[in-house]
């Protein structure tokens, strides 16, 4: 008869070799065995993504960090271009003021110059139509001398002709008129003379009239177009500078900071973030408490430190577990990543063996 070996545990309770609690219990190991490659393998992973995200997280800081100095800078640049366009408003509206003050002045100026030589002008016109008047009065009273100086120069000729015909009057008689008719003569040539000057005196004053009014009208009319185009530039210029300070203002930048959850920066939703400790629980389906606490306390492992898993079980009246919670700390490149299991449905051997 062969031998039979048995095995005692804690409570001296022996179970055959190759017994079916024997086999079960590999088959457990087993299990707890490829349970650690998988978290080996899922602890590398994370690893590899943690210093990823760790890489992404310091190049988002580096760019915030950029972005903050050129909000700086932005800042600077637009409190200067501000002070800048406050004194230019400022010498603006100065000059602007001095122009209008000293163009107005200068308009009204020329209106009264204006007004005074359209008196002046009235009363040429005035004083030309009394010259006229007085022109054409000289003119015919010309005309009546000369008929006078005809008449006399024909008398004259006539008596000539009748002293030539034999007709001889006493001396006293011919002397008498014709004397008379000489010095009538005369005196009608003098003023016929002096009638032909004051014309042509009225004539001359009259035209230097005419071009000194010209002139003045046209030196004025220059002036006052020279004005009005000083104040359509100076118009124009206001409306540009205007225009310019209205277009600074409306580029005058207020950056506002950029937002922290940046698509670009953000990383994924598989990956927990290192901000926000709430977002870094992830959930493992799958596995039962049992197998965790045996990988917790496993020799070779070094993937899972920190804390024991906590067991809450209720039994119900058929003895078993209803439900069992479990959570670890996993610990990649020192930074805490918490892993919670589901509620699962235990078996009443593991309730039993407990």
């Amino acid at each position: 008869m062969s031998n039979v070996y048995t095995l005692k545990d804690i409570n001296n309770r022996g179970h055959r070799l190759g017994s079916t609690y024997e086999q079960e219990l590999e088959k457990k190991l087993r299990t707890a065995i490829d349970f650690n490659s998988e978290i080996i393998d899922f602890n590398e992973k994370l690893q590899a993504e943690n210093s990823e995200y760790s890489e992404r997280e310091k190049e988002s800081q580096r760019t915030y960090a950029d972005i903050g100095n050129k909000i700086s800078q932005l800042n600077a640049s637009t409190t200067k271009v501000r002070s800048q366009l406050i004194s230019e408003r400022k010498s603006h509206s100065e000059s602007q003021r001095e122009l209008e003050a000293k163009y107005t002045a200068e308009i009204q100026s020329l209106k009264s110059e204006i007004k005074t030589l359209k008196r002046k002008a009235t009363l040429a016109q005035k004083a030309s139509s009394a010259d006229k008047i007085k022109i054409l009065s000289l003119e015919v009273k010309i005309r009546e001398l000369e008929g006078k100086l005809d008449d006399l120069e024909l008398e004259q000729v006539l008596h000539d002709s009748n002293t030539v015909g034999g007709m001889i009057e006493e001396p006293a008689q011919i002397n008498g008129p014709f004397g008379t008719n000489s010095s009538e003569i005369d005196s009608l040539r003098l003023e016929l003379e002096r009638a032909n000057e004051d014309l042509n005196s009225k004539k001359h004053e009259i035209e230097c009239m005419k071009k000194g009014v010209e002139t003045s009208n046209n030196i004025f009319r220059q002036e006052i177009d020279a004005l009005y185009s000083a104040r359509s530039k100076l118009m124009e210029k206001n409306n540009s500078l205007r225009d310019q300070l209205a277009l600074k203002k409306n580029n005058e930048v207020d950056t506002p900071p950029p937002p922290i959850n940046n698509s670009s920066c953000t990383a994924p939703s598989s990956h927990p973030s290192t901000l926000n400790p709430s977002s870094q629980i992830i959930s493992i389906g799958g596995a039962e408490a049992y197998l965790l606490r045996l990988y917790a306390s496993w020799p070779g492992n070094g993937g899972i430190r920190g804390k024991k898993a906590n067991t809450v079980s209720a039994k119900s009246s058929g003895g078993f577990i209803k439900t069992f919670s479990a959570s670890a700390t996993v610990h990649a490149n020192n930074q805490p990543i918490w892993i919670r299991l589901p509620p699962l449905p235990l078996c009443p051997w593991f309730c039993k063996n407990q």
